[in-house]
């Protein structure tokens, strides 16, 4: 495992928030003494970062409904910034080209990258559109300077351990007043407050990086970009805050068995449980199943008395997710 400085000030000094227990390993949080970005310190090596994605992490397509709600917000964001018709939008991260076909349907021209052959394919049997299975730094579009009207990384800036050649990349690639958009998980939320190492986001290897509003500003002013717009809000998470503390306790009761049953066993157990849950959620096409599912249910029932709260937290810049609209300079 690599041990970096501060991707974002390039300072050595952080101290450690907590240690995550992942069974098969330690993740040290830390936090940026200068400029206070939170991130995973020691990296994982690429070789674990490389079994982790070609095993265990895909997009499940169930998810269908949830981002194409995401995708016509940001779509009708953007129409604020006077975008013509025929404008270019670059998906990074692009999936299984939910967003990008939102925006073709507006009349926009969607380019896509996507590690996962599976999500490209998708992408052009159900869509029509082509994604290249490739990293963005090695795709084609790296070399079309000044090309692209608008660049979208939908919760994927916090997966990718070299952000800061991504974003000088994007910065080649986008028109002069270029608009970039991001989703990202929000360290400075309730969720993460109250859940600590069990918040379901905090979760690595998937997710290295944890920004906060301060800090995702200071990271885009740093690679030549004006935040024009940001808010936080429920994004992707899953339920309410009460469903997250619900979920956040299953994880502190799951992961202390390990004094009982031991490590090995125990990450037997999990990769059983997950190869279970997967299979149950595709073919009920639902995110939860089982007494999860009622819970997720009776969560919304006793919290909608104190959506207000929730709309006073977003606004205050509490909530899970981020979501920024920059200009390039």
């Amino acid at each position: 495992m690599d041990r970096i400085n501060c991707p974002l000030c390039n300072n050595k000094n952080y101290k450690t928030i907590l240690k995550k227990d992942d069974l098969s390993k330690y993740y040290h949080l830390v936090k940026c003494k200068d400029c206070g970005l939170v991130f995973i310190n020691p990296l994982p090596t690429e070789e674990d970062l490389n079994r982790y994605y070609n095993i265990e992490y895909a997009v499940p397509e169930y998810q269908k409904i949830k981002l194409i709600k995401k995708a016509n917000k940001i779509l009708s964001l953007l129409s604020k910034y006077g975008l013509s018709s025929d404008a270019k939008i670059l998906e990074i991260g692009a999936s299984h080209g939910f967003f990008l076909n939102e925006a073709k349907k507006q009349g926009f021209v969607p380019y896509g990258v996507e590690l996962s052959e599976k999500a490209c394919n998708n992408a052009k049997k159900y869509f029509g559109i082509n994604i290249e299975n490739v990293d963005f730094l090695q795709s084609s579009f790296i070399n079309k300077k000044e090309y692209f009207d608008v660049v979208v990384l939908l919760d994927v800036l916090e997966h990718l351990t070299n952000q800061n050649e991504i974003l000088n990349g994007i910065n080649t690639v986008l028109k002069r007043k270029g608009i970039l958009v991001l989703t990202l998980p929000n360290i400075d939320s309730w969720e993460f407050k109250i859940c600590g190492k069990y918040w379901e986001w905090l979760s690595p290897p998937a997710h290295l990086f944890y920004y906060s509003p301060d800090s995702i500003e200071k990271m885009l002013k740093k690679h030549g970009f004006d935040m024009v717009y940001l808010e936080t809000y429920y994004g992707d998470t899953a339920g309410n805050i009460l469903f997250h503390i619900y979920l956040s306790f299953k994880q502190f009761l799951f992961y202390n068995l390990k004094y009982i049953v031991g490590k090995k066993k125990l990450l037997k157990i999990r990769e059983n449980i997950r190869d279970n849950l997967r299979n149950e959620t595709s073919k009920e096409g639902k995110e939860f199943v089982g007494i999860d599912s009622i819970v997720f249910k009776l969560c919304n029932i006793l919290w909608k008395p104190f959506n207000s709260v929730d709309n006073w937290r977003c606004k205050k810049g509490k909530g899970p997710s981020i979501l920024v609209i920059a200009v390039k300079k």
